[in-house]
Formats: C-alpha cells, structure tokens, sequence
C-alpha cells in the first residue's frame, strides 16, 4: 500500500511538473514570436534593398542609379526611364527618394520623389561614387576647380510602405 501511494504522488508531482513547463514555455513563446508585421517589414526591406542593387547594376545608362545622378541638375528631377524602372520594381509598393551628399564639409539633401511615407515605411540605400569629370557643369555634384578624378560620393536612399 505504501508502494501505491508513492507511485500515485509521482505521477501527481510528474503532472505538475509537466504543468508548469508547459505553461512558461508557452509564455516565453509569446514574448520572442515574430509577429506578422515584422515579417511583412522584412519583406518590404528586402524588396527595397533588391530594387537599388538592380539599378545600380543596370547596363543601361538612363535607367541606372548612376545614369539618373549624371543626368540631375538644380531641379533635382529625375528622368523618366530611371522612374519607370524604379516603379516596375517595387510595385505595388508606395516610395520616395531622397540623396544626400557632402558639398564643402556640409551636408546636403535633396528629395527626387516627394511623396509621404505612412510610419511603417522602411528604408534602404545605396551609396554611389560619381567622378567630377564625368558631371556636367550644371549638376548640383559638380565641383569647379577639382579634378577630373575627384570622387563625389552620394547615398540614394529609398523609402517603401504598403499603401
């Protein structure tokens, strides 16, 4: 009788045990799940991050990152081949792009497509290296005086959300 009542606290204090373990670990669990709309946030943060790559390795000079920076001028718009490129990509995808560049040690910012981003928006960008004497004279990049090899480094940032 001994040996039965001994059997039967085991399996209580078994029980128990199972009990508790179960319950912390479905309560940790819900502490570190990724939730859906961080999943969604790294689907838009590759999508941005993919769409830049794209055009800065693209071989056409009008639809590339590089084409539409050579091709900017005070009016900071950008060609049309560039955003029709751009908006193949991260369809259906709202954006906006910015750049910024060092211009006499200050920091400059221009922003090619002003639209508003909602507060889940992601960014990405890429940086891209212009020489001086490829840019035109009129270009907001250009730096009278320097040399043809001089470096000109500009980041182009791209903003996404969901619409």
């Amino acid at each position: 009788m001994v040996r039965g009542q001994m059997m039967t606290l085991e399996g209580i204090m078994g029980a128990l045990l199972l009990i508790l373990v179960t319950y912390t670990l479905f309560q940790s669990s819900l502490v570190i799940s990724p939730l859906w709309s961080e999943f969604s946030d790294a689907q838009l943060k590759q999508l941005a991050y993919d769409s830049l790559r794209i055009l800065d390795g693209n071989s056409s000079l009008n639809d590339s990152l590089k084409g539409m920076l050579l091709s900017l001028d005070s009016s900071f718009t950008p060609n049309q081949d560039f955003i029709n490129s751009l908006e193949m990509l991260i369809r259906p995808a709202n954006y906006r792009l910015e750049i910024y560049w060092v211009n006499d040690s200050n920091v400059e910012k221009a922003v090619l497509v002003d639209n508003r981003p909602t507060p889940e928006a992601i960014a990405a960008s890429r940086i891209v290296v212009l020489k001086n004497g490829d840019l035109d004279p009129s270009s907001p990049f250009y730096k009278s005086g320097a040399k043809s090899y001089t470096p000109v480094v500009v980041e182009v940032r791209l903003i996404v959300w969901r619409a």
